[in-house]
């Protein structure tokens, strides 16, 4: 192996770790209503701003699903087949993200 093949391998690793913490924060997310404490403010959160918290959440969390399926199928070699049912897959997942932003606006 070359150098920058060990690059772009280590570099997609790092891009399908990224994606599945991001996921995992997205699904924190829209299941506890709650960001991290660090973030949070020292009053209670209106009903209005826990419904937005759960839409972010959920947004996070399709936008990193379909990340995560982009940056697996780059680092696993796998038959041209799947990888096409893969980018199917996707484009419905991005689009169900950006559904999920447009109708659940307030």
């Amino acid at each position: 192996m070359s150098d920058a093949n060990e690059l772009l391998v280590a570099f997609r690793l790092g891009l399908v770790i990224f994606f599945v913490l991001l996921f995992v924060f997205g699904v924190r997310l829209a299941v506890s209503r709650r960001f991290p404490v660090t973030w949070a403010r020292p009053a209670h959160p209106t009903e209005s701003e826990l419904s937005r918290r759960v839409r972010g959440g959920v947004g996070v969390l399709l936008v990193a699903a379909s990340g995560l399926i982009v940056a697996a199928t780059s680092l696993i070699p796998m038959p041209n087949l799947i990888a096409g049912m893969l980018g199917v897959a996707v484009l419905l997942v991005a689009l169900a993200a950006l559904r999920w932003f447009v109708v659940s606006r307030e």
